[in-house]
């Protein structure tokens, strides 16, 4: 009405409403959208203490792993999980807005962060990539908040099998031995009856065995590696 009392917050929310226009609410927007990717940068490549709870009821389980299932992975295909502190690429814009889209679902604040990569994305101390980025929702369970970059190629089961262990890679040793030594055509061996061809074969499997796993040993040793049982979770390169 005309001679209504008039309410200073009210003049004060219609004045503002005024001079802001769609073009300064799209740049507020995309200021603060900014801020908070740049925060979850920060949080992404420093270390933080803090842990956090979560509303089990808004988590999606299907993205929950426990620490043996990730543990299982990493020593499969020669993997490490680290914190993402030590992670030296870059991330993926996507990547930050799974994060704010999980806090925004959950209504939390991730504090720790963890993720699975080959040993050379990673910035470690003395002592074709696929990296899947989690938060640490605590009690060994993390989260899985996305994945970038290729799948392993079929062969990387393969190739990383006889570095799981050392039992994996004492068997794979036995088993290159032995067809080396069998496979060997009996034209090379210069020898006149089976017995004696099967003795010689026997004595080539033994000493290649001794030469291989010398010479393994030494560039292990040399090029400080080691079994994937042993370093999965390690932040030292020579560990």
């Amino acid at each position: 009405m005309l001679f209504s009392r008039i309410n200073l917050e009210t003049e004060l929310i219609k004045e503002k409403r005024k001079q802001i226009t769609p073009v300064d609410q799209a740049l507020s927007y995309l200021q603060e959208a900014e801020g908070r990717d740049q925060e979850v940068l920060l949080r992404l490549k420093n270390d933080t203490e803090n842990s956090s709870s979560y509303t089990t009821a808004v988590i999606d389980h299907e993205n929950v792993y426990t620490l043996e299932q990730i543990k299982a992975i990493c020593i499969r295909f020669r993997l490490r999980f680290l914190d993402t502190k030590y992670f030296k690429s870059d991330y993926p814009y996507e990547a930050i807005l799974r994060i704010n889209d999980f806090e925004r679902k959950t209504g939390n604040r991730i504090e720790q962060f963890k993720i699975i990569a080959p040993d050379q994305l990673f910035n470690l101390e003395n002592i074709n990539k696929d990296p899947l980025l989690f938060a640490d929702l605590g009690n060994d369970r993390f989260y899985l908040l996305h994945k970038w970059g290729n799948d392993l190629a079929w062969h990387k089961r393969l190739i990383a099998w006889p570095l799981q262990s050392f039992t994996n890679y004492f068997i794979s040793l036995w088993v290159v031995c032995f067809l080396g030594s069998f496979l060997l055509p009996s034209s090379l061996l210069h020898v006149f009856n089976v017995e004696s061809e099967i003795y010689l074969r026997i004595w080539f499997m033994i000493h290649l065995f001794i030469g291989l796993m010398g010479t393994t040993i030494w560039l292990g040793l040399s090029y400080d590696k080691t079994f994937s049982n042993l370093n999965w979770n390690s932040k030292y390169y020579n560990y």
